[in-house]
């Protein structure tokens, strides 16, 4: 009864860390998309600079922090984009990185 428990709890142990990697993966891949996108609606020039500053912004803050800052840049920049459009093209980021991953494409 002993063993079944522990392997039990190794288990969940294993799906928790596997979870938790799947997630980690997914958040990497959507922000490298989304980075890239926000660069290339800044125009020529800012595509590696910009995707690379984003990402590092984005490193260990909130989903709505990365989605703020592109708002903030995208609009110091003079890009006239909606907010609303912004965050739609992040979801449609999160969509692909999840497809992404989940197919092993990223």
């Amino acid at each position: 009864m002993e063993e079944l428990f522990h392997s039990r709890e190794r288990d969940f142990e294993a799906k928790f860390a596997h979870d938790l990697e799947l997630k980690f993966k997914i958040e990497a891949h959507r922000n490298k998309l989304f980075a890239a996108w926000v660069a290339d609606q800044m125009g020529d020039g800012a595509m590696v600079d910009y995707a690379d500053t984003l990402l590092e912004y984005a490193f260990g803050r909130q989903t709505a922090d990365m989605v703020s800052r592109a708002q903030n840049d995208l609009h110091a920049a003079g890009v006239a984009l909606a907010d609303t459009k912004i965050v739609k093209a992040f979801e449609r980021c999160e969509e692909q990185a999840i497809g992404d991953v989940m197919t092993g494409v990223s």
